[in-house]
């Protein structure tokens, strides 16, 4: 073979391993960490999470806060108030605690019925508990509700509706600070009580203690994100009001110290819904209010909405990352046999 030939293979072999070795050393492109109003759609079901940093703020309610609670209980509870508006009825929202907890997302609003019949559909979740609401014969599969909260799925259901979707139950904790902040608003929006700002139980409530001062035009549940003044610090929505939301925690008693990712009580008798709902007052919309209910509970008032950890968040869009519900399993105490079908390899963000 010709000397020149020779020579331009070897140019040529030597300009591709220059080449291969410039590429192989060169930094894998990585992407920027997510950020405070970051947003991602999640896959399995089209929900739109937001970003929540990680960060801390007081949980609970202080002494000014329950008194504060207390009146406001009193002003809209009419002559049940004495019965209803006792110092005890708020006593497990205190001492009020630091609480520090990692980044992670959380659904911008409720889990609605067309997200919750994707999981049904796919042989995941049973179907709520009744297809009606608490004065609609029909609701759930009704084409004129699919944009409305999930509602008659225990605490169960919901915690295996986001395994499914490649996310857990929020602790209590996480829920409470995507609605107050660092700052611990009392509401998602600030310290004062506004009802433009949300669905309670106001002039044209189906049921329940009305503020007859006010009508949004909804009976009972309304479509998700129908009150965007009503958002949170991280722009989640529906926060307070529509329907209460299930966390993971079993319910027990706060302590005064400072906490890192709570997760509450490893046992107990009730689960804690958040949140207040379209039929409730203003002192039980509150970010700090409690409830406690059996894990079999269902009624018309209770939806959920998903989390997802921060560890595997990031701002590259196509993400594949193995995703395990044991995490959302382990809050929940659900028990690990049978187990719920595993997702993996799926682009989640």
């Amino acid at each position: 073979m010709p000397r020149r030939v020779w020579s331009h293979i070897v140019v040529v072999f030597v300009s591709c391993a220059l080449v291969a070795c410039a590429a192989a050393s060169s930094p894998e492109p990585t992407s920027p960490p997510a950020v405070l109003g970051d947003t991602r759609t999640r896959p399995a079901d089209g929900m739109v999470m937001v970003y929540v940093p990680a960060g801390e703020f007081r949980m609970g309610s202080t002494l000014e806060e329950a008194r504060f609670a207390r009146q406001l209980c009193r002003q809209h509870s009419g002559a049940d108030a004495i019965a209803v508006c006792q110092a005890s009825a708020f006593s497990d929202e205190q001492p009020a605690h630091t609480v520090a907890l990692d980044a992670f997302w959380i659904d911008r609003t409720e889990v609605t019925n067309t997200h919750y019949r994707r999981c049904v559909d796919a042989g995941t979740c049973t179907p709520p508990v009744e297809t009606g609401s608490y004065s609609r014969a029909t609701y759930y599969g009704d084409p004129a509700f699919d944009d409305h909260p999930a509602i008659w799925v225990n605490q169960q259901q919901a915690a295996a509706y986001c395994a499914w979707a490649g996310g857990r139950l929020p602790t209590e904790a996480e829920w409470e600070y995507a609605a107050r902040g660092p700052e611990s608003r009392l509401f998602p929006w600030g310290d004062a009580f506004d009802g433009t700002r949300l669905n309670y139980c106001d002039a044209g409530c189906a049921t329940g203690v009305r503020d007859e001062t006010l009508d949004d035009g909804f009976a009972e549940t309304a479509p998700v994100g129908s009150f965007p003044t009503g958002v949170s610090w991280c722009g989640a929505l529906d926060m307070a009001g529509n329907v209460r939301e299930w966390v993971a925690d079993w319910h027990g008693y706060y302590t005064a110290q400072r906490q890192v990712n709570p997760t509450g009580p490893a046992v107990g008798e009730g689960r804690i819904p958040k949140g207040g709902c379209w039929l409730d007052k203003p002192d039980d919309v509150r970010c700090a209010n409690r409830g406690a209910n059996a894990p079999d509970y269902t009624r018309h008032k209770v939806g959920f909405r998903c989390a997802w950890d921060g560890s595997q968040g990031s701002r590259l869009a196509g993400l594949s990352v193995p995703v395990s519900p044991v995490r959302a399993l382990e809050l929940a105490g659900l028990p690990m046999q049978p187990p719920l079908p595993q997702v993996y390899g799926v682009a989640l963000f």
